[in-house]
C-alpha cells in the first residue's frame, strides 16, 4: 500500500486519496485512538470517523472548513472523549449503530442518528456505506468507502477487525457474532485488495488477513 499512503510527521497521522475522496488518519489519546477525517474538496463539508480525544487539534484539523457528519464506530468511551465539544464546536450531524446509539447518548450528552446495516450516510460528495458488527459492541459499525478507478475499496473498521483479528468480545456467544459478521458482511462479499482500517494501530488488507480466518476461529480470539 505505498502508493496510498503518506506519513505527516509530528501529528502521528497518515493520509490517502480513494475515489475523489481524501482521507487523513490521524491518531489521539493515550490508547492512540484513530479518527479519520474525510474530505473531497474546498465547497464541500468534511466527515469525521470517530471524534476519539483531542477535540483541540481535531477542530484545527478542519482549517476553519465545515464539518458536517460525525460518525461514531462503537459505544466504547475511548472513541468518545472529543465528540461532544466536536459537535458543540461545529454543529456536525452525528451518527452511530442503532444498538449504541443509546449509550453513546448517556455518555456524551449527544443523540446520533441511528444507522444500521444497508444504511448510507452522505456528506457532500462523501458516501460511506454502513455495516452493522454485532460482537464488540451490540451497536458496532463499520463505514464502507467504495472504491473506484483509482484505487480500491476503504473500510473503516473500528474495534471490530484489526490487523490479526477482530475486536475484543467478551463472552464465546459475542465472538462467534463477530467473527460471523466479519466473515459474512465483510470477507464474503469485499476483494483482497481491499483496504481495511481500524480503530487503532495499523491499517491492512482483507487478503492479508482472509487466510488467519479460521485460526481466529479455532483459538476463539
Amino acid at each position: 500500500m505505498p502508493h496510498l499512503f503518506q506519513t505527516t510527521g509530528q501529528l502521528r497521522s497518515v493520509e490517502f486519496q480513494v475515489s475523489g475522496v481524501h482521507c487523513t488518519k490521524v491518531s489521539l489519546g493515550s490508547m492512540d485512538n484513530n479518527s479519520y477525517l474525510l474530505d473531497t474538496g474546498s465547497s464541500s463539508p468534511l466527515l469525521l470517523i470517530d471524534a476519539a480525544a483531542e477535540p483541540r487539534q481535531l477542530l484545527e484539523m478542519l482549517a476553519g472548513r465545515p464539518l458536517g457528519v460525525v460518525v461514531s464506530t462503537h459505544q466504547h468511551a475511548d472513541h468518545l472523549q472529543a465528540l461532544a465539544e466536536v459537535i458543540a464546536q461545529t454543529g456536525a450531524v452525528p451518527f452511530a449503530g442503532r444498538k449504541d446509539a443509546h449509550a453513546i447518548a448517556q455518555q456524551t450528552g449527544i443523540v446520533s442518528r441511528r444507522v444500521w446495516t444497508g444504511d448510507w450516510i452522505d456528506c457532500g460528495r462523501v458516501r460511506l456505506e454502513v455495516i452493522g458488527l454485532v460482537g464488540h459492541t451490540p451497536g458496532s459499525i463499520a463505514l464502507v468507502l467504495h472504491g473506484g478507478d483509482d484505487g480500491p475499496t476503504h473500510i473503516f473498521s473500528g474495534d471490530s477487525l484489526f490487523p490479526g483479528g477482530v475486536g475484543k468480545t467478551e463472552s464465546p456467544a459475542d465472538f462467534s457474532s463477530l467473527l460471523d459478521d466479519v466473515t459474512r458482511k465483510i470477507f464474503d462479499r469485499f476483494s483482497d485488495e481491499t483496504v481495511v482500517h481500524p480503530g487503532h494501530g495499523d491499517s491492512t488488507t482483507l487478503g492479508a488477513e482472509r487466510p488467519q480466518l479460521s485460526q481466529w476461529r479455532t483459538r476463539g480470539w
